[in-house]
C-alpha cells in the first residue's frame, strides 16, 4: 500500500472509484472541475491510496481557514474492513490540524449505516443542532 497527495491526473481513476464504492457523485465533468477546485486549494491534505498502482482509496480533505471537510472519502469495497479507512482518515485529519483546522465536518447520508458506523467509531458525532442546507449554482 502506498498513501500520497492526490493530483489532478488521480480525478478520473478516483471517479471510477466513488462509483464503485457507492458515493453519490454527479457528472464526470461536474466532479473533475470540484476535485480541481479542492486539490487547488488544498495541496497538502488530499490523499490517495494505491495498491499495486491501482486507486483504492481517496479522500478530500478542505480547509476554508475555520472549519475543515472530509469529501469523498472511499475505499474500494474488495479493500475495506482492513484499516485502510482509517489510515487514511488519520493522514488527512494530521494534514488538517496542521493547517490549523480545530474542527472537520463531514457529510453522511442518514441511509448509509456503514459510514455512520466508521466514522462515530472514530469519534464523530452526529450534530443534532444543525441541518446542512444546499443551494446547486452548477448549469450545465
Amino acid at each position: 500500500m502506498k498513501l500520497r497527495i492526490m493530483t489532478p491526473s488521480d480525478i478520473r481513476q478516483g471517479y471510477q472509484l466513488w462509483k464503485k464504492a457507492g458515493l453519490d457523485v454527479v457528472s464526470y465533468k461536474r466532479e473533475k472541475l470540484e476535485v480541481k477546485n479542492v486539490l487547488k486549494l488544498n495541496s497538502s491534505s488530499c490523499f490517495v491510496m494505491e495498491d499495486k498502482g491501482n486507486i483504492i482509496g481517496t479522500v478530500l480533505g478542505a480547509f476554508n481557514g475555520r472549519r475543515a471537510w472530509i469529501y469523498h472519502m472511499a475505499i474500494h469495497p474488495d479493500h475495506q474492513r482492513k484499516g485502510n479507512g482509517w489510515l487514511l482518515l488519520q493522514k488527512t485529519e494530521e494534514a488538517l490540524k496542521k493547517l490549523g483546522a480545530t474542527k472537520i465536518l463531514v457529510g453522511v447520508l442518514p441511509t448509509n449505516k456503514k459510514a455512520l458506523d466508521f466514522y462515530q467509531k472514530r469519534n464523530f458525532s452526529i450534530m443534532d443542532h444543525a441541518l446542512a442546507l444546499q443551494k446547486d449554482l452548477w448549469s450545465k
